[in-house]
């Protein structure tokens, strides 16, 4: 029989999601706490695919996410220069060949609210509650809320993202454990009063700036940015838009009335680029999973497939120690860690063709494009995505 039954989970995002569904399959009773008030957030577009794809699969999600990433009709990322003239493009029917077709174009929360459908009934989820502070005994970890109940569970899973709640309370200021990689990222979700198409998908690179424009679903448009720069000590919102407007608003092709549109936008998203590395991922009868401790950042691509991945395998570690946590988080961590680590290396690497310097850095990310499906580039290319699943 199980111990360590009653397990709460802060964070209700595409790790926390993933936990609680499968130690609810395991037998174990998770809840979750989320300090948002509902899941309305949109997100970026993400490429879904790989380990992700696999623990999808093994959810009976595929059909569901099949119908959401039908309402992204794209046919290829088309790359322009400062008049709009096309330089390079990247053909999803062949990206999803690569992938042999086990790929989904998605916004980040259409996989989140999907798989928070496929547990509503089976799992409690509170809104609008975090964690203020924890107090772990040997025999349960007391939680107090902010809420300002206090309540007892067996464990605690932080799954609450880079900025992660639990990972502050219990090994300090995020600062020792961030590594910024020199860029940060602008997202923001507008209304469609500036394409004609009804599937527009354009990249634009300046030197150390990139902008992004795609469709999104009910006439919107979800805008990209990346800049490069020094670490940043802010930010407040009014200093974020000033930042935004000096490197954007004056590049060309269409970026600075994308800038102004989503200035004027209530969805808008300032971060850093960064990636967590954190020595143990557990402390006692608390862990973490997903970018609360293996952050790979955007570059990866495979952020939410890993997030994903983490979660099945801490459930199913538990599940086999039945409920033993001495065993199990190690045990997890020794399973992902040396992957998440040699993905985060690969992710670093890729930095300088996803934010190019200069003019002949682009060129060389243009050429990169037109030759990546080709016979010679194509397993190079898959393993620099991270095709291959570590789930079997």
């Amino acid at each position: 029989m199980a111990t360590n039954k009653n397990i709460l989970i802060s964070g209700a995002g595409i790790s926390g999601l993933t936990l609680a569904y499968w130690l609810q399959k395991r037998g174990f009773s998770p809840t979750i706490i989320e300090k948002r008030r509902d899941l309305h957030e949109q997100g970026y577009m993400i490429d879904f695919y790989g380990s992700g794809y696999d623990v999808a699969e093994k959810m009976n999600l595929i059909e569901q996410l099949g119908e959401k990433s039908g309402q992204y009709p794209i046919s290829k990322l088309e790359f322009v220069d400062d008049k709009g003239k096309p330089r390079a493009s990247l053909d999803v029917n062949k990206f999803r060949e690569l992938l042999e077709h086990r790929y989904f174009p998605l916004m980040r929360g259409d996989l989140e609210t999907t798989i928070y459908e496929s547990i509503r009934d089976e799992v409690p989820i509170r809104f609008g509650v975090s964690a203020n502070r924890l107090k772990v005994h040997d025999e349960a970890v007391e939680v107090e809320l902010s809420n300002g109940e206090s309540e007892r569970y067996d464990l605690v899973i932080g799954a609450d993202g880079i900025h992660s709640n639990i990972r502050r309370l219990m090994w300090g200021n995020e600062s020792q454990f961030k590594r910024f990689l020199g860029f940060y990222v602008v997202c923001s979700v507008i209304d469609n009063d500036l394409f004609d198409r009804p599937n527009a998908f354009y990249g634009y690179f300046a030197p150390k700036a990139q902008t992004t424009v795609y469709s999104n679903k009910q006439n919107k448009l979800a805008l990209f940015f990346a800049f490069k720069s020094e670490l940043l000590n802010t930010l407040g919102r009014k200093e974020q838009m000033e930042i935004f407007t000096r490197k954007f608003g004056t590049l060309g092709w269409m970026t600075p009335k994308l800038v102004e549109a989503a200035k004027r936008s209530d969805d808008f998203f300032f971060d850093g680029a960064a990636q967590i590395e954190l020595e143990d991922w557990h402390k006692g009868r608390v862990a973490l999973v997903g970018d609360a401790c293996q952050c790979l950042t955007l570059l990866a691509g495979q952020g939410a497939s890993m997030g994903m991945a983490g979660a099945y395998l801490l459930a199913d570690e538990l599940y086999k120690a039945d409920g033993d946590y001495n065993v199990a988080f190690p045990a997890y961590q020794e399973k992902l860690k040396p992957e998440i680590e040699r993905r985060q290396k690969e992710a670093r690497g890729l930095a300088g063709g996803f934010v190019p310097d200069n003019r002949f850095g682009i060129a060389l990310t243009y050429l990169f494009l037109k030759v990546m499906f080709m016979p010679g580039f194509r397993s190079l290319f898959r393993k620099q995505i991270g095709a291959e699943s570590i789930i079997k």
